[in-house]
């Protein structure tokens, strides 16, 4: 019996991102790797944010951006000009990202498809416009500059190894909060929507307020993932924030697996990857880019978390619509 448990035992994605987390910085020690290592950490958070809407609600939001940007600098304006501690300005990012997201969700969510992702794309774009010209208060093109290291309790934490540590807890606390999500009864029925809304509503669902409840959990993720690049780099740049990122979080989702709690993993390491190959190969990152979504989409519909879940699927795993509306109803 406890042979058979074993072999049926398979590593779940909270526990294979823990295992990554820690045993990146054991094997690449440079200041270089550190930086790219959080850099993961940060899309990490992103995409898991961003598959709550896109993945499980099956609905494509341009904003993820935007919220991201949003929390870049509510950190950076709080610490660098109204003297607020750092540790608070950090809480207050994902806070104010997370109040942007229910604004901008109660107004979009009643749209379908199309026009909900130009809704966002709007939303996102008006974000990036304003970090630009409120030049007073964001420094405008020219950035955020005077942003102090991130302290707790007088405890300073800076440098590349203790800003890792903290995006790292804080990615891993992401994935397993989402994975826990999924398999909540709201989780389900969040699924439920995106598999089928005129049946999940049929069982009780409450189709807007689960929605922006996913909307405004994406929202906050960014919140998080912004925080931690401004007190990294103790400077915020409008550029960063743009219709690029935001495709780039599509992509990345799309390519990875949206809707699959591996997908956000997979995306984050293709993002951070073809972030280095930019640096080597500047003005052919949106052509890399583009060939490889289209070499995976057509490869792989469902993203590469959805074609190792169809090549190994799970024992008496039944289908998504099933599972879904069954936990709803209940």
């Amino acid at each position: 019996m406890a042979v058979s448990r074993i072999r049926r035992w398979r590593p779940t994605t909270p526990v294979i991102t823990a295992v990554l987390l820690a045993a990146m910085p054991l094997i690449f020690i440079s200041d270089f790797a550190r930086a790219i290592q959080l850099r993961f950490c940060v899309m990490l958070l992103l995409l898991t944010g961003l598959n709550f809407i896109n993945g499980y609600a099956r609905m494509s939001s341009l904003a993820q951006a935007g919220f991201y940007g949003l929390g870049a600098y509510t950190a950076g304006i709080l610490a660098a000009r109204l003297d607020v501690p750092p540790a608070l300005a950090f809480v207050a990012a994902p806070v104010l990202a997370t109040v942007a997201a229910l604004v901008i969700g109660a107004a979009s969510l009643r749209l379908r498809a199309t026009y909900f992702t130009m809704a966002t794309l709007g939303a996102g774009y008006i974000l990036y416009i304003l970090f630009g010209r409120m030049t007073g208060v964001t420094g405008g093109p020219n950035g955020l500059l005077g942003i102090p290291a991130l302290s707790v309790a007088g405890i300073e934490i800076s440098g590349p190894l203790p800003m890792y540590v903290l995006a790292a807890v804080l990615a891993l606390l992401g994935v397993v909060v989402a994975y826990n999500f999924e398999r909540s009864r709201a989780g389900r029925a969040l699924r439920a929507l995106g598999a089928s809304e005129p049946a999940a509503v049929a069982s009780g669902v409450r189709a807007f307020r689960l929605r922006l409840f996913a909307f405004a959990l994406s929202g906050c993720y960014a919140g998080v993932a912004g925080a931690l690049e401004t007190f990294d780099a103790t400077f915020v740049s409008p550029s960063s924030f743009g219709f690029l990122t935001a495709v780039l979080c599509v992509v990345g989702l799309t390519v990875g697996g949206a809707g699959r709690a591996a997908g956000p993993l997979i995306g984050a390491a293709l993002l951070t990857a073809l972030d280095e190959l930019g640096t080597e190969y500047a003005g052919y990152e949106m052509l890399i880019v583009g060939l490889v979504f289209l070499v995976v989409v057509q490869a792989f519909p469902g993203g590469v978390a959805g074609a190792a879940g169809a090549r190994w699927p799970r024992r008496g795993a039944r289908p998504a619509v099933a599972r879904a509306t069954e936990g709803s109803a209940s």
